[in-house]
């Protein structure tokens, strides 16, 4: 077969030289996502030098992926495409009467492949700049390289008759191999669906999107009424030491709802209120953790009638700033509890004395700060990632059962 556009000897060179560039790039800027993605401990990458210039600091974000793909990876697929396409007239000639008889204008479609690699590039480029606020070198090399390479490949004029070629004979190419094209279509949207939902090209990203729905949650859709959250009779009981002011306690409380709603673990509330009013056990009240101590108060007293996790939900969310705001927040949350009660409760002595027991057991623990998990008698200071609690919560469960 004859191409209506072959590749001039120096254009086919050029080209050839800027796509193993390209692939080179490309391979550098996989090892750098690998190694920041998948490692916990590395080198920082030469190109990482300042807050600006830093490789390392563009491929933990969620803009190095897309469709849950690496951009590198999806430029050597690219650039992998071009070489295929630099030699396919002696892959035709090898092969006849095949799918690749439908290229018959290679050097139109590099020219397109590479002006829109290139205008993708420039999006990429905007986000790097004005959102990531810094700037991968690697990355802009390549997006010259697709540049380069488009105005090398393409016709007279501006790409407007490479385009119009490009899709002309991809159209008559899907409609000669219709079967193929369209099982090839949706094994590659397949994929494509499956790896930008499990992210598991990107274990640290994958994790950062799951804590997303914690730390985003406006309120706790898990959230239960009663005292008991959880399994009664599971194996793992899992102890929370937290302060309902605390916006670390509040992502793992939502945690801890998701968790036990599979009935596995028993989650039990220790108050550990970071406020001198009641816990002498700290030196000063954090800012913001004034009410800290009233609300462990409210917590205790909804136990009394069965409400401990709904008021507890309730405080977490909204942060009521005086005992008027968390009355009204209690009647709006509509948990059935006599507020009569739950008011001469909170005022008793013996909430009082629950709540130094809490705060004494906190103590034992030489406690600092919140939260702070025990599980299965096992200690784990400070807040941690979703995956990383199922896996202790996990552990716990296979110790309980040897």
């Amino acid at each position: 077969m004859e191409n209506n556009f072959k590749f001039t000897k120096t254009k086919w060179t050029l080209i050839l030289i800027f796509v193993l560039i390209g692939i080179g790039l490309c391979v550098e800027l996989s090892l750098i996502f690998y190694k920041t993605n998948f490692l916990d401990v590395y080198t920082p990458s030469f190109c990482s030098v300042s807050n600006l210039i830093d490789c390392d600091g563009v491929s933990k974000t969620t803009y190095s992926l897309s469709m849950g793909v690496p951009n590198s990876l999806w430029g050597l697929i690219l650039y992998f495409v071009m070489l295929m396409l630099l030699f396919v007239d002696r892959i035709q000639a090898k092969f006849k009467n095949t799918i690749f008889d439908v290229f018959e204008n290679p050097s139109s479609y590099i020219a397109t492949l590479g002006l829109l690699s290139f205008a993708i590039s420039m999006v990429l480029a905007f986000i790097s700049i004005f959102k990531i606020n810094k700037i991968c070198v690697l990355c802009f090399c390549t997006y010259f390289v697709d540049l380069f390479i488009a105005l090398i490949a393409k016709q007279k004029g501006f790409f407007i008759e490479d385009i119009k070629i490009t899709i002309k004979d991809f159209i008559k190419g899907a409609k000669k191999h219709f079967v193929l094209f369209l099982i090839v279509l949706i094994s590659f949207v397949s994929a494509l669906v499956y790896l930008n939902n499990s992210l598991i090209l990107s274990p640290k990203l994958k994790k950062e999107r799951l804590m997303k729905e914690f730390f985003e949650a406006k309120t706790n859709k898990y959230a239960i009424k009663g005292n008991v959250l959880g399994n009664e009779k599971a194996d793992v009981v899992v102890e929370v030491y937290s302060d309902y002011n605390c916006p670390f306690c509040r992502v793992l409380n939502i945690m801890l709802h998701k968790i036990a709603k599979d009935d596995k673990i028993l989650v039990k509330d220790v108050n550990f209120p970071l406020d001198t009013s009641c816990n002498s056990q700290i030196y000063s009240t954090l800012g913001g953790h004034e009410n800290s101590c009233l609300y462990a108060k409210y917590a205790l007293a909804a136990k009394k009638q069965g409400k401990l996790w709904g008021v507890a939900n309730v405080l977490f969310d909204y942060h009521p700033r005086n005992p008027e705001e968390i009355n009204e927040q209690i009647k709006k949350a509509r948990l059935g509890i006599d507020m009569d009660q739950l008011v001469s409760d909170v005022n008793s002595p013996e909430i009082a004395k629950q709540l130094a027991d809490d705060i004494e057991k906190a103590a034992k623990l030489n406690l600092n700060g919140t939260p702070a998990l025990v599980i299965n008698g096992v200690f784990y200071m400070g807040g941690m990632p979703y995956e990383d609690l199922l896996d202790k919560i996990e552990l716990a469960q296979k110790r309980a059962e040897n």
